[in-house]
């Protein structure tokens, strides 16, 4: 087999192989959450919630409507799963053009792509782990671009780092550590900047989607929650309505949740404590301290041989960390990260194969060593990640629906907090099996003035996981499941 054969099935086995067990354990039906909406959106070609992402859902819309078999939601989560696979591949790519042998790159995935979080962000639709494969095959690109200079390869990793920021703007944070490698080889001016420039409009053009969906949406009154004199955003057509200047700049910009004040904090003392406290723990526990004393020595071999490439992967990894400890407003920190195990994991590859160089005896010995660090973190993370192979036949968020199908009028409105309400929004726009009820993602109190003008016309259900009294109205506690459901009169 010759070496350019051996690398290729290096990397389609570091795609196959977890894309079997991410398939194996994939979540099977629709979700609650923010999975639940981007289970949605896509299909309908509506708005989600910011960043707005909308690559994504021009993505997703496709493959949803492509792919010929499973349920929507299955396809969507299937679409993550592919991009996780993808982006264990790509480790295996960047660790065989960083001179590391095959099988040491073969072994340095299967360990990231089954560590704890990896593979749990593999088995349900999410954006990030769909921007990062993208991001992680344009830090491959660069990087061959760095050793051998073809500018195909520079071409490449721009349209990696082209089509991650159109599925999700927050992959600039990945931007620092491709750009430093990109850069290392001056590019030709003229080749870079249409480069540049075509990379500009394809972004512009894509988050064009934005605000002319919205306005369409708008226009045509496509959103039911129109007719009940609520005005324009609301998930899921127009979630932020962003045909406006401020709609816009809150759906892409995510200006309501201060980023622009995370991203001053991002170096400050604050940051780094967490980086200690809350992010060492968990990555010791996923990767094991093996695998972490590997991945220091290997940063220490790399800052030796090659400290500009190691500078890139420390950026590639630490950057979008600090970030997400400076913030908080993000209720999944793990979605950001993706790229600091990857990260740690190419260290640790490129650390094993530094002691492949020892000679014969001592050659045994770390042989021995890095295989103890992949057997102990696979078998970790197996005993962690057993219970993920239930997900496929939890139907919880359905027999949600089936339960709001069953126990409310057929045109009733139906309000109920993001958490329950993404599942409605499903079965409404993607099954159609709410009928004609109407679902208005909201707490109790937000349209509480506008119930009793809604019930002139329509019968009013709220959803809560509390006890509520509506003064002024009559209701009445549907049954006595959670949460709770009252119906209002």
């Amino acid at each position: 087999m010759t070496p350019r054969l051996r690398s290729t099935s290096a990397i389609l086995v570091a795609f196959a192989i977890p894309l079997g067990v991410y398939v194996a354990s994939l979540r099977g039906d629709v979700s609650f959450w923010d999975t639940g909406d981007l289970q949605t959106v896509p299909y309908i070609l509506g708005i989600p919630y910011p960043t707005g992402f909308p690559g994504f859902v021009l993505l997703g819309w496709l493959w949803s409507h492509a792919i010929p078999f499973g349920i929507v939601a299955w396809r969507m989560n299937l679409l993550t799963a592919v991009a996780s696979a993808a982006g264990a591949a790509a480790l295996v790519a960047f660790l065989i053009v960083a001179g590391v042998g095959d099988l040491i790159a073969l072994a340095s995935a299967l360990v990231f792509a089954f560590t704890n979080l990896v593979w749990n962000h593999a088995t349900y639709v999410d954006v990030h782990p769909v921007s990062f494969a993208a991001m992680a095959w344009a830090l491959v690109f660069a990087l061959r671009w760095c050793r051998d200079g073809r500018g195909r390869d520079a071409a490449f990793a721009l349209t990696g780092a082209t089509l991650a920021l159109a599925c999700d703007n927050t992959t600039v944070l990945l931007l620092p550590g491709l750009l430093l490698l990109a850069l290392i080889r001056r590019p030709p001016a003229l080749a870079a900047v249409r480069g540049l420039g075509i990379a500009v409009l394809v972004l512009a053009a894509v988050y064009a989607y934005l605000p002319l969906r919205s306005a369409q949406l708008t226009a045509q009154r496509v959103d039911p929650t129109l007719a009940l004199g609520i005005a324009p955003g609301r998930p899921f057509w127009d979630d932020g309505h962003p045909s406006t200047l401020d709609g816009f700049e809150h759906v892409v910009g995510g200006v309501r949740f201060s980023p622009g004040r995370a991203a001053f904090a991002m170096f400050g003392p604050t940051a780094f404590h967490r980086l200690l406290s809350d992010f060492a723990p968990r990555v010791a526990n996923d990767l094991t301290e093996p695998a972490l004393w590997l991945a220091l020595f290997g940063a220490g071999v790399w800052w030796w041989r090659s400290p500009v490439v190691l500078g890139s992967v420390l950026l590639f990894g630490l950057v979008p960390l600090l970030f997400i400890f400076a913030y908080n407003s993000e209720s999944d920190t793990g979605r950001y990260f993706l790229a600091a195990y990857f990260a740690l994991a190419a260290m640790a590859g490129y650390g094993a194969q530094a002691l492949t160089a020892l000679p014969a005896a001592s050659r045994m010995a770390a042989a021995s060593v890095g295989a103890i660090v992949v057997v102990n973190a696979l078998g970790m993370d197996e005993r962690q990640m057993a219970s993920l192979f239930t997900q496929p036949h939890d139907v919880g968020a359905s027999a949600w629906i089936d339960r709001i199908r069953i126990l409310t009028p057929p045109d009733a409105i139906v309000v109920a907090p993001w958490l329950y309400a993404t599942p409605l929004g499903y079965g409404a726009y993607v099954e159609h099996r709410l009928g004609a009820r109407i679902i208005v993602t909201a707490d109790p109190d937000e349209y509480r003035a506008k119930y009793r003008g809604w019930l002139r016309t329509r019968p009013v259900v709220v959803v809560s996981d509390d006890d509520e009294t509506f003064a002024g109205f009559g209701q009445r506690q549907i049954d006595t499941g959670s949460p709770h459901l009252y119906a209002l009169r």
